[in-house]
């Protein structure tokens, strides 16, 4: 940053030389010049900064990490799981990853809240838990009432997904409305309202 300033100055200095304003002229250039520069580097050094994910909580970690667990076991008895089951649990552990993820948001809802900790922490790992104890023998017996089990997590997950994620397009769509205020023209916005 330094460099730059001083590094215009000199130039500029050495261009305006035979003129007794020269020098004065280059240490407001080259100090112009060098601010510019280090308010650029300021700035873009902060952007990642103010781009940053808040820090996650204990529980939004310890969810998280409760759902790789899950994650990491349908991936590892894939083979004793039936095979439409498998896709649902897959869906299901994406849908509260993304749930989880938006933690904070939950708490204008605390009863989703809720239910998502119970579905990560109790639910499913006991719904999947108690299916996979079951001897292989009588597997294909139960796959029919393992499948409708995890086809009613399976709906109140997306349920709960959807309201999380209805919440953030709402706000979109606001923000949406806040821009076209604020870039419209004053009279072409007048215009628009009277249909012209």
């Amino acid at each position: 940053m330094v460099t730059a300033s001083v590094l215009a100055a000199l130039v500029v200095t050495l261009v305006l030389l035979p003129n007794p304003w020269a020098i004065l002229a280059g240490l407001v250039v080259g100090g112009a010049i060098g601010g510019g520069t280090a308010g650029l580097l300021l700035v873009n050094g902060q952007r990642p900064a103010m781009l940053e994910a808040p820090e996650k909580s204990s529980e939004q970690l310890k969810l998280e990490s409760r759902l790789d667990g899950v994650d990491r076991t349908v991936r590892a008895r894939a083979s004793d799981l039936p095979p439409a089951a498998q896709g649902q649990l897959r869906m299901m552990i994406v849908g509260l990853g993304e749930i989880v993820e938006r933690w904070p948001e939950l708490e204008r809802l605390p009863e989703h809240r809720e239910g998502v900790r119970r579905m990560v922490e109790r639910h499913l790992p006991r719904t999947l838990e108690v299916f996979l104890a079951l001897p292989d023998s009588e597997k294909p017996r139960y796959a029919a009432e393992f499948k409708e089990q995890v086809g009613v997590l399976a709906e109140a997950v997306a349920k709960t997904r959807d309201r999380v994620v209805a919440k953030d397009l709402q706000a979109l769509r606001a923000n949406r409305w806040l821009l076209e205020e604020a870039l419209t023209d004053p009279e072409e916005r007048l215009f628009r309202r009277h249909g012209l």
